[in-house]
């Protein structure tokens, strides 16, 4: 059965399950690997998504030939793509995922809390949070905030701390499988969205094809214990389980 409160809160990712914002990012990413002197590759693609700005700068920086970059390369390499973010969002290109600004409205008209759980700088978080009403998000972790990255737990556990609720009673929203992986480690639900690179079924966990077949009932209606249900089917609502 559903524990009474079920969520107490709902944690969010940013990048590709908020907004539409991975295609920009791997663009953004291509055109600084090619600057560097070095090829990109879908493996590459795959290995950057759900990374934080320091790993991504790290990552390309080998991929470009340097094996052990100084922390000022790695620094510059970041600084240049946070600033190149900060001018799409700053002009406008912003897209919130289908589905995203309803049930956020859903969440807090009920009452229940959502915290931004993100690898990206807080300096980018801030400019998103900027064009939501304010009061939104109850909580934000962001990558530089200190917190062992995804698929590590810590910055579910720290939103959860936070917001004064235990992971197992909250549900994450993510759509890649580092992000899941974390959400699932802490111990929280998880409703996976579709993205970039294929996250897989697994124990409290429900893959959905778009955020736009979520609402606070279905949410209401995960079981505390026991398997998730098959990937993309609803399951029953409290009036429907016996």
């Amino acid at each position: 059965m559903t524990a009474p409160g079920f969520p107490a809160a709902v944690l969010w990712d940013f990048d590709g399950t908020l907004v539409d914002t991975e295609p920009l990012w791997l663009e953004l990413e291509r055109e600084e690997l090619e600057a560097l002197g070095g090829t990109w590759s879908p493996e590459l693609a795959a290995e950057l998504v759900g990374t934080t700005m320091t790993a991504t700068a790290g990552i390309l920086l080998r991929h470009a030939g340097r094996p052990e970059p100084s922390p000022g390369e790695v620094e510059a390499v970041a600084g240049r793509l946070e600033r190149a973010m900060h001018a799409h969002l700053g002009g406008g290109g912003l897209r919130w995922q289908p589905g995203v600004e309803r049930l956020l409205g859903e969440l807090g008209a009920a009452g229940v809390p959502s915290a931004l759980v993100s690898s990206s700088p807080a300096s980018l978080l801030r400019a998103a949070v900027r064009a939501l009403p304010p009061g939104v998000f109850s909580a934000v972790v962001a990558g530089d905030h200190g917190h062992r990255p995804k698929p590590h737990p810590a910055p579910y556990l720290a939103a959860c701390e936070l917001l004064g609720v235990s992971a197992a009673d909250c549900v994450v929203v993510e759509d890649s499988p580092t992000g899941a992986a974390a959400g699932t480690a802490a111990g929280a639900w998880v409703v996976a969205v579709r993205g970039v690179i294929p996250v897989e079924h697994a124990t409290r966990r429900l893959v959905v094809d778009s955020l736009e077949t979520i609402d606070l009932p279905l949410l209401r209606s995960l079981p505390r214990t026991g398997p998730a249900p098959r990937s993309g089917h609803r399951p029953p609502r409290r009036s429907e389980q016996t």
